[in-house]
């Protein structure tokens, strides 16, 4: 399957919007913490939770119920976090946390 005849796309189409530059270092940096500290949070409540279900499986019994039960723990406590960090991100800044935030990113 070919384009059609008579229809040219540009050179480089596809990487015409990474071109652009969407947003400064600092923006780019700190969304990319915001996705790993969102990925790990998932992962360590949903391992450490479905661990403390084993355990407890192990001591009680009952072992695939009280696995499930932790894992499913482990995320809606995972998400609650995330929403809570999240939302904290979004308030507004009074003048006392906006010169620490700039005291910070100087001495990096």
């Amino acid at each position: 399957m070919s384009a059609p005849v008579g229809s040219k796309l540009p050179r480089g189409w596809y990487g015409a919007g990474a071109q652009q530059g969407s947003g400064s270092t600092e923006e780019t940096r700190r969304m990319a913490d915001s996705a790993w500290t969102i990925v790990s949070r998932l992962i360590s409540g949903l391992v450490l939770y479905t661990a403390v279900g084993w355990l407890l499986s192990l001591w009680i019994g009952h072992q695939a119920v009280l696995m499930a039960i932790g894992a499913g723990f482990g995320l809606l406590l995972s998400y609650y976090l995330i929403f809570k960090s999240l939302r904290r991100a979004e308030e507004p800044l009074d003048a006392q946390a906006i010169h620490v935030q700039r005291v910070k990113r100087h001495y990096r």
